[in-house]
């Protein structure tokens, strides 16, 4: 059987850059009357997680709905699919903050990183 997962990107010319987006995205943008509603309603019987994962749960669905975050340069990100992909992952699907505005910079710059390291 295969398993595909779901990640969401943020990449960007240096880490600093996609971090700061991630935090201008999750951090200071989030809605996080949202993120406590869906959390609330994903993990409604798990009273037993501990409040530091709950807060990293919350940060993930701010960033990009819990998928596995894929944040940084180009490098950065094209050494996470791989990652997902050593550990045995057939595929991820991807999501961005603004796919017509970033997909062309990841296109550009990624995918060929994938190529070259076999996976695509």
């Amino acid at each position: 059987m295969d398993v595909l997962t779901f990640s969401h990107v943020i990449c960007r010319p240096t880490r600093e850059e996609a971090e700061a987006f991630a935090k201008h995205t999750a951090v200071d943008n989030g809605d996080t009357e949202a993120i406590d509603n869906l959390v609330n309603l994903q993990f409604a019987h798990a009273h037993s997680f501990p409040h530091d994962l709950l807060a990293q749960i919350k940060h993930l669905f701010a960033l990009g709905h819990g998928g596995f975050p894929l944040i940084g340069t180009p490098d950065d990100v094209a050494a996470g699919i791989i990652k997902l992909h050593a550990t045995g992952f057939v595929g991820t699907t991807l999501s961005f903050v603004d796919y017509i505005k970033e997909f062309p910079y990841f296109r550009d710059t990624v995918l060929p990183k994938l190529k070259e390291a076999g996976i695509r």
